[in-house]
């Protein structure tokens, strides 16, 4: 088992769905439009448009010009009274996105279930091509002279390379874990005027494929968790457990 954090550092919590389309478009899901607006009172459509003008020249100064405009909708964009959690629904992808105080992993992941429950008559035997979870962590220090005090995972230096104390840096792995699943993790170091802000940053991805099923969406998501976890438990030392507590 991890060790229980009664501060969790997580900034930012994310999933995200991609699928395949099949014959759905994308005005459909606005029939869901009425259900998510219980739970995300605003709603932002975003609109892309491309403008053919004719090759002549267009002259200087304020003139009229006529042209042919191709517009087409992007994504619908689903925002909390706060703006703190957003879902944005895409041609073959959602993404719930959480930027309020994480209370823990059951009511994250009772969210998004909750959330796929009304998408659960449109997506209806569509291919999930992907499934990932995005978990971004903040920690904010004192002091930064020594790496290992913090991380198990650092840019190391030779007797006569670059010392500490660093004042910024960041590095990026790609971790194969398993057939189909993979991890993007980003560590970063930025220094403010008065403290240190750490961040780690865990991708954790699914790319197999499977039919449209709530429980077989959960059963990933479990997996998900564990590789996250054993991610960032691997790589924090006892000093950062217990400034989460």
């Amino acid at each position: 088992m991890w060790p229980k954090l009664s501060k969790p550092p997580v900034e930012v919590a994310l999933f995200q769905l991609k699928f395949e389309m099949g014959n759905t478009a994308l005005s459909d899901f606005l029939k869901c439009d009425s259900q998510l607006s219980k739970y995300f009172p605003k709603r932002n459509d975003t609109i892309e448009a491309s403008i053919n003008l004719p090759s002549s020249s267009i002259p200087l100064g304020v003139s009229k010009i006529s042209g042919t405009s191709n517009a087409k909708m992007v994504n619908y964009v689903y925002y909390s009274e706060d703006q703190k959690c957003k879902l944005t629904i895409g041609e073959g992808s959602l993404t719930y996105t959480d930027e309020r105080d994480y209370i823990g992993w059951d009511e994250f992941e009772r969210i998004v279930c909750q959330y796929l429950m009304v998408f659960a008559p449109i997506l209806e035997k569509h291919i999930i091509t992907r499934i990932s979870i995005r978990f971004i962590n903040q920690f904010v220090l004192d002091e930064f002279e020594d790496p290992t005090v913090y991380f198990k995972t650092i840019i190391s230096s030779a007797e006569n390379g670059v010392p500490y104390p660093l004042i910024k840096y960041g590095f990026r792995l790609m971790l194969d874990i398993k057939e189909g699943v993979y991890s993007i993790v980003n560590q970063n170091l930025d220094k403010t005027p008065e403290k240190y802000l750490y961040i780690f940053d865990i991708d954790v991805l699914n790319k197999s494929n499977l039919i449209f099923d709530i429980s077989s969406i959960q059963s990933v998501l479990q997996e998900l968790r564990e590789v996250k976890n054993d991610i960032f438990f691997s790589n924090v030392t006892d000093k950062i457990i217990e400034l989460c507590n």
